[in-house]
């Protein structure tokens, strides 16, 4: 059995191409990488800020709910005075 080997009739451009794109190929990895990772950090900063809007929903329900009862209140009031 022979060994394999290259024939000198290969271009070094052929290398030179093939070194080209591997590196071409990992700064493409490289930037789908800083994509994702950029990506994790705008949903990190979204989900804290829909955790802040989710708190201060429930804090305007509270207050609503307070003014609700305080009309209904006052609408009893007056209609005693009457």
């Amino acid at each position: 059995m022979e060994d394999w080997h290259l024939s000198k009739n290969v271009p070094i451009t052929l290398f030179v191409l093939l070194a080209f794109h591997a590196i071409n190929v990992m700064g493409a990895f490289t930037e789908v990488e800083v994509g994702v990772n950029q990506n994790a950090k705008d949903i990190f900063a979204v989900e804290k800020t829909v955790a802040q809007l989710d708190d201060r929903q429930r804090d305007l329900q509270v207050r609503v709910a307070r003014i609700d009862e305080n009309v209904m209140q006052i609408k009893a009031w007056m209609e005693e005075k009457r």
